[in-house]
């Protein structure tokens, strides 16, 4: 499949989405899915990187594929494509901020969403010289880290809180953004810990993919 015809499925599998046409939209989803295992990499250079990446939160929310394991590869490869797309846009000598803006929500619905699916790899990046000497080690470490997956999310709603205070009054991200705070002190340090967090995550999974070791 060439760049053109993966880009235009994409676009045309959201819109279908948006108008509620769901036989239309998995068609095109089991299109772009099958893309994926051919050639994940094959948008990663194009402006509609994170299209690619809301069109599998799309997937994920319509259940098209049936198996958790791959769900999870799904739901970390979405997080790529969200977080390269962000890269894109500030990397621009004029950063558009309504698209950066929908790319960082797209990225909050996903952490949100399929927090759970990023435990095993956030464990792995926490955790790597520490292993768990049983069962409730495990399953501490496994609660420690859930618990960074919100800070990672506000971290988000704060670099977009840089241009748009009232976060376009937008109620998904100001209910998110209460409920983080209720829940959690937000301090400097947490933000520096989630900005260091999505850089490292983005790392991992990025070489994880180039060696073949995500299952999609």
């Amino acid at each position: 499949m060439t760049i053109e015809k993966l880009q235009n499925i994409v676009l045309q599998a959201l819109e279908f989405g948006q108008n509620g046409k769901t036989k239309a939209c998995n068609e095109h989803l089991r299109l772009i899915y099958s893309s994926l295992q051919a050639n994940p990499l094959l948008l990663w250079e194009s402006s509609q990187v994170s299209q690619l990446g809301k069109s599998i939160i799309l997937m994920l929310h319509l259940d098209l594929i049936d198996d958790e394991e791959k769900n999870i590869g799904l739901t970390l490869l979405a997080y790529l494509f969200l977080s390269k797309g962000i890269q894109n846009e500030e990397k621009m000598p004029e950063t558009d901020i309504c698209e950066l803006f929908r790319i960082r929500k797209d990225r909050i619905i996903l952490l949100k969403s399929f927090d759970d699916f990023f435990v095993d790899s956030l464990q792995e990046i926490y955790f790597a010289n520490e292993k768990p000497a049983n069962r409730e080690a495990y399953n501490e470490q496994r609660k420690a880290v859930l618990s960074r997956v919100p800070l990672m999310q506000f971290s988000d709603i704060f670099d977009i809180e840089q241009d748009y205070p009232n976060l376009r009054d937008d109620e998904f991200l100001l209910e998110t953004a209460n409920y983080i705070e209720m829940e959690d002190e937000i301090t400097s340090d947490n933000l520096r810990e989630a900005n260091l967090l999505h850089k490292t995550l983005f790392k991992y999974e990025l070489q994880r993919l180039k060696e073949g070791k995500m299952n999609y």
